[in-house]
């Protein structure tokens, strides 16, 4: 197969590491062959998805290694420091942002054989799972014995727990069960060097800085996490569904900050600008949808209050139509890989800011990336909210001369239209390789550079995701 690499060059990695993990973990278990490298070159990156229909790739990894428990992950981690050879831990591939690519021809770190339902203790109410595991695998795990997680990201099945911890990952309903941070109390970790840490489960300990918290963002530049017990709730007992039309955005950000000051807790609450409403409901106005549940003598007065600050705010009952068709539709990934099948370039940013911030946020990045030269759609929606803010998510859409120019360019507008209005450049995303540029910007010289000594610290040999969430210096 005639592959064109155009980002990293392929990098030789000694045979002796490759016979040596064969050792390890089995020959069956360790691959160079051609299809498995290709397989295993590319996240859902979405401007190297774009390429890859063309026959470009970022880069090929020297060998796919799939370890299946964490003594294996000791052994091949130990070989890699004996060798030098870098390594790029693989989830379910589901990632946007290039994290798990394997730059310099680096070894993958296959996770998917580690995928297992550990255990369920239902007086504590926490799980425990291998990290490979699906997420849609984990909720039906749970679901059959009467509980949920709570983290249902829309890739939901085809991410992992252990990319949910790599890149502190929230799901769609987390005003009410969390972000992923908030569910995961104890994981095993196996570090750089090839040591196994341990880290208990409880609901929370004070005994010095948290160390799941160098894990939860980590983005596997830290350690290799293999299993984590997290939190989980029963079932709900009622769904409640309602919507709301609303004149603008500023109303409607408006209504969701009064509503959940005054303690309501819908599990989703989303608000679509004019654009994204018209493609979900067919209807172009600004649309709010609440699903609230749980107990009935909780959600019952809930949707009442929801409805009662909605309208007083200028909301329109609109009904649980539009929350139906959103269920129905919250998966559907299919836009992307059409409009670039196409010729085009499509892609979401997410980023968060507090509700001072939100409505200024929205309108500052709509300006800001329309006026790109190839532009030729700019949407976003409201997709997570909390007591002090928002995640806005955006999605693009263009036809340009210059293809990586445009997306280079509308990703920069972004960006510091992001950080101009005191917003965070990522939300739920993480940084994987795209996002590392503007680091430095959002965290400081400091804050970059106490990352760096962190991972200098932890990896001297720097062979865990090199070049990854902050620029390597090496």
């Amino acid at each position: 197969m005639n592959v064109k690499i155009w980002l990293s060059k392929r990098a030789s990695v000694p045979s002796a590491f490759i016979n040596e993990t064969r050792r390890i973990i089995g020959a069956e278990n360790v691959s160079t062959k051609e299809c498995d490298l290709i397989a295993y070159s590319l996240d859902y990156w979405m401007y190297g998805v774009f390429l890859s229909q063309y026959g470009s790739l970022p880069s090929l990894p020297s060998v796919v290694i799939s370890p299946g428990n964490p003594q294996e992950i000791q052994g091949i981690l130990k070989c890699a420091n004996k060798y030098k050879v870098q390594i790029t831990p693989f989830g379910g591939g589901s990632g946007v942002l290039g994290g798990a690519i394997p730059t310099n021809g680096s070894a993958i770190l296959n996770l998917q054989r580690m995928n297992r339902f550990i255990s369920l203790d239902e007086m504590s109410l926490v799980a425990e799972f291998e990290s490979g595991i699906i997420g849609a695998n984990l909720e039906l795990e749970l679901n059959h014995r009467g509980y949920s997680m709570g983290n249902i990201p829309q890739s939901l099945y085809c991410s992992t727990l252990g990319g949910w911890i790599s890149t502190r990952a929230v799901g769609q309903f987390s005003t009410k069960y969390g972000k992923i941070e908030d569910m995961v109390l104890g994981m095993e970790v196996v570090l750089p060097d090839g040591s196994l840490l341990n880290i208990r489960p409880v609901p929370r300990r004070s005994t010095g800085p948290s160390l799941k918290d160098l894990f939860l963002g980590g983005e596997g530049t830290l350690g290799i996490v293999t299993r984590a017990a997290v939190s989980v709730h029963p079932l709900p007992a009622l769904t409640s569904k309602q919507s709301f039309v609303f004149p603008s955005i500023e109303m409607a950000l408006e209504a969701v900050r009064k509503i959940l000051r005054a303690d309501a807790r819908p599990a989703v609450v989303r608000i679509f600008d004019e654009l994204e409403a018209e493609r979900y409901f067919g209807a172009k106005k600004v649309t709010v949808i609440f699903i609230s549940e749980g107990e009935p003598d909780f959600v019952r007065p809930e949707k009442r209050l929801i409805s009662s600050i909605a309208v007083k705010h200028g909301g329109t009952s609109q009904g649980e139509n539009p929350v139906e068709i959103w269920l129905e539709k919250r998966f559907d990934i299919g836009l992307g890989p059409t409009i670039m099948q196409q010729g085009g370039i499509v892609d979401t940013i997410e980023v968060v800011s507090l509700f001072k911030d939100a409505a200024n946020l929205y309108k500052d990045m709509l300006t800001s990336m329309r006026a790109v030269e190839g532009s030729l759609l700019v949407s976003g929606h409201f997709s997570h909210f909390y007591r002090e803010g928002a995640c806005l998510y955006i999605t693009f859409v263009g036809f340009p001369k210059d293809p990586y120019r445009y997306y280079e360019d509308t990703w920069e507008a972004a960006m510091e239209a992001t950080l101009r209005n005191n917003g965070s450049i990522s939300h739920h995303h993480g940084i994987g390789m795209w996002r590392m540029r503007f680091m430095e910007q959002e965290l400081g010289k400091e804050g970059v550079d106490l990352l760096r000594k962190i991972k200098s610290s932890f990896d001297p040999n720097g062979i865990l995701n090199r070049g990854k969430l902050i620029e390597d210096e090496r």
